[in-house]
């Protein structure tokens, strides 16, 4: 019996040191390439403000472009940008054409089953398009009709939303990754009201005089926006996680925005407040 128990005791103090020699060649995997690379593969989408790029030298800036920079040099390695699609972008990361991904994504329970999300860079509220004219919607559940024509980007998070929660609405998904898509429908008396973040929707209807934005005080819903990693890389999103919190806690995450638009975002520190913060 006692040498039974020893050898059940030798047995699991070989298992524990196996998995202890496992585990650093684990830790080591995803951050070590990278480092060996001596670069840090960036996917991108372009997306102004926070991601652009130059039509002719190419060069690509934005303030998340600016806020992955900061954090590469940090990590002592290169910053490598490849452009890529909203449709694309999930297969990069899976078939490691590019390390994360800094596409203004929504963090929803439908993609983080496909990618791991860093934590939340800003929240964003979902606002309503509609003609200028319009006077029949003073709440959402005003449009809850099937003789209201809501258009909506196929795949967004603002599709889902309305499915769920106005869903006696005639709903029209447009293909494409233009999220202004929805508000053309829109302005050209094709559908009653498009739902985007309100952002999007205030720079469109600035743009288009016969549009305007409704429940921009007080958002239908609201979504956290974060960078993507490849589903598993537990690595390169802690790293991801802390370079994010310092900037912000440092107050250059709100001087890095700052420098490109003026509201319309979130932070959570711990509660929501408006993002950036204005100059003193």
């Amino acid at each position: 019996m006692k040498k039974r128990m020893f050898s059940l005791a030798a047995w699991g103090a070989a298992a524990i040191l196996g998995l202890a020699a496992l585990a650093p060649a684990h830790a080591a995997g995803e951050l070590e390439q990278i480092s060996k690379r001596g670069e840090l593969r960036i996917g991108y989408v372009p997306s102004p403000p926070g991601t652009a790029k130059d039509p002719v030298s190419g060069e690509v800036t934005g303030f998340y472009v600016d806020a992955a920079k900061a954090i590469a040099e940090q990590m002592g390695v290169k910053p490598v940008f490849i452009e890529t699609t909203w449709g694309n972008f999930v297969a990069g990361l899976q078939s490691n054409q590019f390390d994360m991904s800094i596409a203004a994504t929504f963090a929803t329970v439908k993609r983080a089953m496909a990618v791991d999300f860093s934590k939340p860079l800003v929240y964003l509220g979902s606002v309503a398009v509609v003609r200028k004219d319009e006077a029949r919607f003073k709440t959402v559940q005003d449009m809850n009709d099937p003789a209201i024509k809501i258009a909506v980007v196929q795949g967004t998070a603002a599709e889902d939303w309305v499915r769920r929660t106005i869903p006696k609405a005639k709903l029209v998904s447009l293909g494409g990754g233009n999220l202004t898509a929805g508000f053309m429908e829109v302005a050209a008396g094709r559908a009653d009201a498009s739902f985007e973040d309100g952002f999007t929707a205030g720079r469109f209807v600035e743009q288009q005089p016969s549009t305007k934005v409704l429940f921009a005080e007080k958002p239908v819903f609201f979504l956290p926006v974060a960078w993507t990693v490849k589903k598993g890389n537990s690595e390169l999103r802690s790293v991801l996680d802390i370079g994010l919190d310092n900037l912000l806690i440092s107050g250059q995450w709100d001087a890095m925005v700052g420098k490109y638009l003026d509201g319309g975002r979130y932070v959570d520190q711990p509660n929501l407040r408006a993002f950036p913060a204005k100059a003193q």
